[in-house]
């Protein structure tokens, strides 16, 4: 019953008390049934199914980003996106975001298959995608003074360029991050638009990812009535579940108008207008000059 009373709640959102009244048992049971069963599914799928990515997997990652998106050297798309939760006590404005409304933020990495590879969970909702970026542990781990993977030359071209990840305005340039170029710059700027065209059909696989999620688990759809503690837990096994749905369905995914509609519960970030650094400017270039062959 425990499982079934779970998957009731994570595909319906309904509340405790509803799910309660559904289940003929306390509000408190339900509560401490719901946490339990999250951290289970966390504990038990994501050795297999949200690993810590490895050189293979940043690789396959890689290659399926250049043949199925047609964007080479590219490690995977991030997004950050705001989760409703219930105020937290004594939190002051620490999870009001500029939605107005209290929230978590979920970060994550998708692979070219909608598949999520590094997810950071419960960052203060009133902060941007690129100071969680920076301050969390998948940066520290990974980015900060690393190279996930060397440098390497586009297709066709013979001077290295480094891997990155692709986001959105959200997000600063950096040499291991693009983003797009300002509309303003573009509107004349064939060669701009080309990059903007393929880094935002490439980056959408995290957009549709959300989606999926959100179409999926419809507790995503309002507010999660529980502390912060138990709402990331939920979170986590939702992430999981996703990897494991997509595994078993071998990668599979029909876009739907439903999942368009659906994708809207969760909330973007705010874009970001950080300066950068020279090195991240050309880099762009040399892709954008690829794309423009």
């Amino acid at each position: 019953m425990n499982l079934y009373l779970f998957f009731r709640y994570l595909a319906t959102g309904d509340s405790h008390q509803s799910i309660a009244f559904s289940f003929r048992t306390g509000r408190s049971t339900v509560s401490k049934i719901i946490k339990e069963v999250c951290q289970e599914i966390w504990n038990n799928l994501h050795p297999t199914y949200l690993p810590a990515p490895t050189e293979q997997i940043w690789n396959e990652a890689v290659e399926g980003f250049s043949k199925v998106w047609g964007f080479p050297n590219c490690l995977g798309s991030i997004d950050g996106k705001h989760i409703k939760v219930k105020c937290p006590s004594n939190s002051g404005s620490s999870y009001f975001c500029y939605k107005n409304f209290f929230s978590i933020v979920l970060l994550a990495v998708v692979d070219p298959f909608y598949k999520f590879m590094v997810v950071d969970i419960g960052s203060y909702g009133r902060h941007s995608d690129s100071a969680i970026f920076e301050n969390s542990a998948f940066f520290q781990q990974y980015i900060d003074g690393k190279t996930i993977l060397p440098s390497k030359p586009l297709p066709g071209t013979d001077n290295p360029v480094p891997h990155v990840f692709i986001g959105d305005e959200g997000f600063a340039l950096q040499t291991y991050l693009m983003r797009p170029y300002p509309k303003a710059t573009m509107i004349s700027d064939v060669k701009k638009k080309k990059f903007n065209m393929r880094l935002s059909r490439a980056r959408r696989v995290v957009e549709n990812a959300f989606g999926i999620l959100a179409m999926k688990w419809r507790v995503f759809l309002r507010s999660i009535e529980t502390d912060v503690k138990t709402a990331e837990c939920i979170v986590k096994a939702a992430y999981c579940l996703h990897n494991y749905i997509m595994i078993k369905n071998n990668n599979t995914f029909i876009e739907s108008e439903e999942q368009t509609e659906t994708i809207r519960a969760l909330s973007d970030m705010r874009s970001t207008n950080r300066r950068t650094n020279t090195a991240a400017f050309e880099i762009r270039e040399q892709f954008a000059s690829y794309f423009n062959k």
